[in-house]
């Protein structure tokens, strides 16, 4: 079994917490600042993103890591209304999206999801690879859930 690395991005660090508690490799980043340094860095197998962030918008973040990996699966999080996002996080092909509060268990099965997914397991097996290296197909996202 690959570890799984995770980007968490949010200013509540009980995300990361929990999915440190899965096994999983986590890092974490508070503000878009910190994300896009953490990006810049080295890719990571999922990112789960906070819409709201103390800088600016979780889906800036989302904005950069779809330019550098067009089929890395990325979770938005958020206490907002979804419907104020969604335009946006569907042509950034957002995986899944989940409304605050959520339990342990919808986290972790949002993870586990995105990584079982087949455009996550096709960018796995190149992980570092540049956007130009993957064959990007406009897909229809299926990432409103509750």
């Amino acid at each position: 079994m690959s570890i799984t690395n995770v980007l968490v991005v949010d200013d509540d660090i009980a995300v990361c917490r929990i999915l440190s508690e899965e096994r999983y490799t986590v890092q974490t980043s508070q503000s878009v600042a910190d994300a896009l340094a953490a990006i810049e860095q080295k890719s990571f197998d999922v990112y789960v993103v906070d819409y709201k962030l103390p800088d600016g918008s979780g889906l800036d973040v989302a904005e950069r890591i779809r330019s550098k990996w067009v089929a890395t699966p990325i979770i938005l999080i958020s206490g907002y209304d979804p419907s104020a996002v969604a335009l946006r996080a569907e042509k950034l092909r957002i995986s899944d999206f989940l409304e605050k509060p959520f339990s342990r268990e919808i986290i972790c099965n949002a993870v586990k999801k995105a990584i079982g997914s087949p455009k996550a397991a096709s960018e796995l097996s190149q992980a570092d690879s540049p956007v130009s290296a993957v064959a990007a197909k406009p897909t229809k996202s299926g990432f409103w859930r509750r």
